[in-house]
């Protein structure tokens, strides 16, 4: 399904009822993990990682779950998943082959994305009491998208429950289900926390608004999600410039949104939309299509 921007792809919306974590049912296995690329295409993996590394000793390979696909039944999602990590992410999705590979991919197996990563990242349309949306500046130092305004957001995160190991270690078929829901829907609240400084008891519980995929690292997808917070924007800025958050490198300064400038961005400031992350760009596409404007 295609948005209205180049940058992004629409996978799924939710278009009557938000999803929410009860509604959602994930199936692990390794059958959805990355599939190995020839030999030598697989040696450039490690080698696009590498050359990024050199280049931003902050990159961190974490273990992440990848999105294979979606299916949906009545009001619940089922999502298919495996894991992959962010050295994986960097040498497939941000390949300067990427597209040989997705060609591969369509040719043998009817998948453009089937050699690829695809870390299934999350995003929030964090929305106050007072109708603001929340905007971070995501810093240079951020592997992706330095540089631009974006909605909080992060991963969920494989290590929160089989601890530090490496992604070929991890059985994925021994996960728990409900605990990988879990996961997915509590890193939005954790990232929300960490990023902006706010109290995780000011944040509702996230309902699912879709997924969207961002199309210039390769369609790698995104759950976003509607989070409602009961602090006032002011309030907002007041605790980001504390300066307390854990992950203060990640942004460099806020900006609260009317929400209604913020449904109709692309007209109401083009500047500023162009200056969006793909992934932000994703979730206000995706808040506006589940027909919450204003």
């Amino acid at each position: 399904m295609a948005s209205l921007d180049p940058d992004t792809d629409i996978m799924y919306v939710c278009r009557s009822n938000l999803v929410l974590r009860s509604q959602m049912r994930v199936i692990l296995s390794e059958t959805y993990n990355r599939k190995r690329l020839p030999e030598a295409m697989e040696h450039n993996v490690e080698t696009v990682w590498s050359d990024r590394l050199a280049k931003n000793p902050k990159l961190y390979n974490g273990t992440k779950f990848r999105i294979d696909s979606v299916s949906i039944e009545g009001d619940a999602l089922t999502v298919n998943l495996g894991v992959t990590c962010y050295k994986e992410y960097i040498g497939s999705n941000w390949s300067p082959n990427v597209e040989l590979y997705q060609t591969l991919g369509r040719q043998y197996c009817n998948n453009p994305q089937v050699y690829l990563s695809d870390p299934l990242g999350v995003g929030s349309f964090v929305l106050t009491s007072d109708n603001r949306v929340i905007l971070l500046r995501r810093s240079v130092h951020c592997g992706e998208a330095p540089g631009l305004w974006d909605v909080p957001g992060g991963h969920a995160e494989p290590e929160e429950l089989v601890g530090k190991k490496s992604f070929e270690e991890i059985d994925v078929s021994s996960m728990d289900s409900q605990a990988v829901t879990d996961e997915i829907f509590d890193s939005i609240l954790r990232e929300i926390r960490d990023e902006v400084n706010l109290p995780q008891s000011s944040l509702s519980d996230p309902e699912l608004l879709g997924i969207a995929r961002n199309t210039t690292s390769a369609s790698r997808p995104s759950m976003e999600f509607l989070v409602r917070c009961s602090l006032k924007s002011e309030e907002v800025v007041s605790r980001y410039q504390q300066g307390n958050q854990a992950e203060a490198d990640e942004s460099t300064s806020i900006k609260m949104l009317p929400l209604e400038d913020a449904v109709v961005l692309e007209t109401k400031n083009p500047d500023l939309w162009r200056e969006m992350a793909p992934s932000g760009k994703g979730c206000f596409i995706l808040y506006r299509l589940t027909n919450r404007s204003p």
